[in-house]
């Protein structure tokens, strides 16, 4: 794998560390279809306090673990899907999607708000997971479409409202902070914002 750039301070990491060696981010990212992050890189981030946590170059929030990633198809419609990368963290759902020749789409579903997630195989659409809400379904094309549901439906067990209580005020004044340092930039802040309050 080829040397890139830490997206907190800018410095070279390689990225089959998951870690920058200089400022001590973690940057999850893999070019894989599927990818579980490793079990050893988990229990270094649950350890680590003050370190800031990158999948696909995009900040999580603060006590946010990473569990896998991989490519996905986000279906907008029922005609039409937005290609781009989808992850689970320990307490949300994202999805990015690609900017080339679409508008960017960002979501976040909180695993709190997931009622249940379906799986389902045909011809037209290979593997597709369906995570349903009370105000929306969310139909994603995906490899190990299985595997996708058996982690996120372990994770939402593990997601204690009582031990993971949202601090909206916080985490926007920590977001706050990272922006007038100039670590993160105006429209990552307002992605994170937006994602935050759900609007």
């Amino acid at each position: 794998m080829k040397t890139l750039t830490c997206p907190n301070c800018g410095a070279e990491y390689n990225p089959a560390k998951y870690k920058c060696d200089y400022c001590g981010s973690f940057v999850i990212m893999s070019d894989e279809k599927q990818f579980n992050v490793p079990q050893n890189i988990i229990s270094e981030i649950s350890e680590s306090d003050n370190a800031g946590i990158y999948v696909y170059g995009s900040l999580l929030g603060k006590g946010e673990i990473p569990l896998r990633l991989g490519l996905a198809n986000y279906y907008t419609s029922k005609f039409f899907a937005s290609g781009g990368k989808l992850f689970l963290t320990k307490t949300n759902l994202y999805f990015t999607s690609h900017t080339l020749l679409q508008k960017k789409i960002d979501l976040c579903i909180n695993l709190l708000d997931i009622k249940n997630v379906t799986h389902d195989r045909n011809l037209l659409i290979s593997d597709h997971i369906s995570v349903h809400t009370d105000e929306k379904q969310y139909t994603f094309v995906v490899y190990g479409g299985k595997e996708w549901i058996s982690m996120m439906n372990s994770a939402r067990e593990d997601f204690s409202p009582a031990q993971h209580e949202r601090d909206y005020t916080a985490e926007l004044m920590r977001l706050k902070k990272l922006l007038d340092n100039g670590i993160i930039t105006e429209e990552e802040f307002t992605i994170k914002k937006r994602m935050l309050l759900g609007i």
